[in-house]
C-alpha cells in the first residue's frame, strides 16, 4: 500500500507544490505590503485574517486539481494499463488515491484557520464580524472545495482527460448558483430572503451532488472493463 501511495503522490507533486505557493502567497503579498507600509487604513490584523481567508477560497482549486486528475492523469500517459497488470485490486488503488487527496485537506485548511483564529482572537476590542457569519463563510467554502473534488472524481474515472475533469469540477457550484438564481427570479421570493434561500439551497445541492458524484465515480471505476 506504501508504494501505491508514494506513486500517487508522485503523480500529483506538482498539484502540491501549486499548493504550497498558493498557500504563502497571499500572507507573503500582504506581509510585504505592511512592511513597506502600503497597507493603507486596513489594520494588519485585518489584513492577515482577509488573506487567510482569500487564501483558503484560491486553494480550493487543488482539490479540483486533484479529483481531475487521480485517474484521468494516469489514462494520459498510460500507467493506468500498466497499473491494471499488476496484482493490486481496484479498491486499493481507489483507497490509496483518496489518502493522497484527503493529505491535501489539513495542508489548505490548518495554516489558514490556525492564522485566522489566533489573529481574531488576538485582535483589539473594536467591531468585529459575527461568529456566524465567520462560520458560514468558511463553510461555504469548504462545501464549494468538495463539490470542485468529487464532480472530477466523477468525471476523471469516466474520461481519458484530466483537463475536461477538472473544468467539469469547477463549473459545478457556479452552475448550481446560477440555478438557484434563476428559480429565485422566477418564483419572485423576497429579495431579503433571497441570499439566505441561495446559500441554504446552494450548501444542500452540493453536498447531495458530491455523495452522488464520489460514489457514481468509484462505483464506475471498480465496475469498468478497461483501466
Amino acid at each position: 500500500m506504501k508504494w501505491l501511495i508514494w506513486k500517487d503522490y508522485r503523480v500529483n507533486r506538482l498539484i502540491f507544490i501549486t499548493t504550497l505557493v498558493l498557500l504563502v502567497a497571499p500572507h507573503a503579498l500582504v506581509a510585504i505590503s505592511i512592511w513597506r507600509g502600503a497597507g493603507g487604513p486596513t489594520s494588519p490584523a485585518d489584513a492577515f485574517m482577509a488573506s487567510s481567508v482569500y487564501a483558503l477560497g484560491l486553494l480550493q482549486l487543488a482539490f479540483a486539481l486533484l479529483g481531475g486528475n487521480s485517474i484521468a492523469g494516469e489514462r494520459i500517459d498510460r500507467s493506468a494499463e500498466f497499473l491494471a497488470y499488476l496484482p493490486v485490486s481496484r479498491g486499493r488503488i481507489l483507497t490509496s488515491k483518496l489518502l493522497v487527496a484527503l493529505a491535501a485537506v489539513p495542508l489548505v485548511w490548518l495554516p489558514n484557520l490556525v492564522i485566522f483564529a489566533v489573529i481574531y482572537a488576538a485582535r483589539p476590542a473594536g467591531p468585529t464580524p459575527p461568529v456566524e457569519y465567520i462560520l458560514c463563510v468558511l463553510g461555504s467554502i469548504a462545501i464549494t472545495g468538495l463539490t470542485f473534488f468529487c464532480v472530477a472524481w466523477l468525471f476523471s474515472c469516466m474520461l481519458r482527460s484530466p483537463t475536461f475533469s477538472v473544468c467539469a469540477g469547477l463549473i459545478t457550484p457556479f452552475l448550481v448558483v446560477t440555478g438557484i438564481c434563476w428559480v429565485v427570479y422566477l418564483l419572485k421570493l423576497p429579495n431579503p430572503g433571497s441570499p439566505l434561500i441561495v446559500l441554504w439551497w446552494y450548501g444542500g445541492l452540493c453536498l447531495v451532488i458530491s455523495a452522488a458524484s464520489f460514489l457514481s465515480g468509484a462505483l464506475y471505476y471498480l465496475r469498468r472493463v478497461e483501466p
